[in-house]
């Protein structure tokens, strides 16, 4: 199993941080693999949900995750459902440390079922996350400077 811990500092409040990443269904629009999200089922602090990803040279996948949040706490939790993987989780955890100054900390533990996928997988991770962080932080002075 990979697994990885990252701290970010962004200067954005940390609730808005909070509100961009758990806007879902807008992820097509700024995360370059997700060609489209579908939300199955929402209720209270849970998401059910569906993210249809393309990579190059490999055939589109579709993740299936049940995404637990709490807005007070502003923290993230993905669980894996359905796909390719073996298992996969994510946690987000978003602290405001000043004024329109934040943490981020992001932690991921993915396995594949295929071990050569999974390889594959671990020799491009950081390439992967730094893009997704990225495109995460992107988005955030896009719509909130």
């Amino acid at each position: 199993m990979k697994n990885s811990q990252r701290e970010e500092i962004v200067f954005h409040s940390a609730k808005k941080l909070f509100d961009i990443v758990i806007d879902i269904e807008s992820y097509p629009q700024y995360i370059p693999w997700c060609t489209r999200m579908v939300v199955n089922q929402r209720k209270d602090n849970d998401i059910y949900a569906d993210m249809y990803v393309q990579y190059k040279l490999i055939l589109g996948q579709k993740f299936g995750s049940h995404v637990k949040f709490d807005k007070n706490k502003l923290t993230i939790e993905t669980h894996y459902t359905e796909g390719p993987l073996k298992d996969l989780t994510t946690n987000w955890k978003f602290e405001e440390l000043e004024n329109k100054k934040s943490k981020i900390i992001f932690v991921v533990n993915f396995e594949f079922k295929n071990f050569l996928h999974q390889k594959i997988a671990e020799t491009f991770y950081s390439l992967i996350e730094n893009k997704m962080i990225n495109s995460f932080k992107e988005r955030a002075t896009s719509i909130l400077d």
